[in-house]
């Protein structure tokens, strides 16, 4: 582990004005260590997507501060770069102009561009893709394209906000199958990754470690470091998988039947 994480999240507070105040988040704080690969679970409406929006820099927060490499995170950048639920993607673009249109933005020039974009379509089995436009492909194809997109301005946290909850197991499977891949692979400077997620058993699937929050305003009540060795997908039917799944869902429970 580094001495200094790669990213600290510290005393994050959410507050949403819109006639009557609605506190979404509440205190949050948490460390992401060099290689790690973070879940978050909670209820629906906890704040997990607004938290990664705000660690993203899409979203201010009232309070608390985002650390990057131990430096202030005030703006959006290319090193931390987001997978959206629902793709993202401009259905007037090609897969391969979706790609390119963030390092457009960002000022990487058109040949270099083009040559990253088409690297990160073969990485994740979209070579022959190219030219497709996002309603000539299925949801997984998409959320491919939106994490090529994502991996193409090479950074070093990839987050991710329910990147399978909209496609069917088989894809899904497959899907987490390839992230875990791009988190191992060295040759690649995306080796840091938070994903937000309500399935239980996909965060045990992927994660090394899992912060639990609470319902609204979400609060950290739990932290689980997951005890299966890798690669996890030959241990799904270990006992010790399905007691990790029981305890973080007894950490959940007795939290919502808290607030009730």
């Amino acid at each position: 582990m580094s001495a200094t994480p790669i990213l600290s999240i510290k005393d994050i507070v959410k507050i949403f004005r819109n006639g009557s105040e609605v506190k979404a988040i509440d205190d949050v704080s948490f460390d992401v260590n060099l290689n790690e690969f973070i879940c978050i679970i909670g209820p629906s409406g906890c704040g997990k997507s607004t938290l990664l929006r705000i660690i993203a820099g899409l979203e201010t927060a009232t309070s608390g501060q985002i650390l990057f490499q131990g430096q202030p995170k005030t703006q959006p950048t290319s090193k931390v770069t987001m997978v959206f639920q629902t793709f993202g993607l401009l259905p007037w673009k090609t897969a391969v102009e979706n790609v390119e249109l963030p390092m457009e933005v960002a000022g990487i020039e058109k040949a270099e561009a083009k040559a990253r974009a088409d690297r990160y379509l073969k990485m994740v089995g979209l070579g022959m893709f190219e030219n497709a436009y996002p309603h000539d492909c299925s949801g997984g194809m998409r959320q491919r394209i939106g994490v090529a997109r994502a991996l193409a301005l090479g950074p070093e946290v990839l987050l991710l906000d329910e990147p399978f909850s909209a496609l069917d197991e088989l894809t899904a499977k497959s899907l987490r199958i390839l992230l875990l891949q791009i988190w191992g692979d060295p040759a690649l400077p995306t080796n840091n990754f938070v994903m937000v997620t309500h399935n239980v058993e996909e965060a045990v699937m992927m994660a090394d470690r899992i912060i639990v929050m609470s319902p609204r305003p979400g609060r950290v009540v739990g932290e689980l470091k997951v005890p299966l060795p890798r690669p996890r997908f030959e241990h799904l039917r270990d006992p010790l998988f399905f007691d990790t799944v029981d305890k973080l869902m007894g950490m959940l429970s007795s939290n919502v039947e808290e607030q009730m």
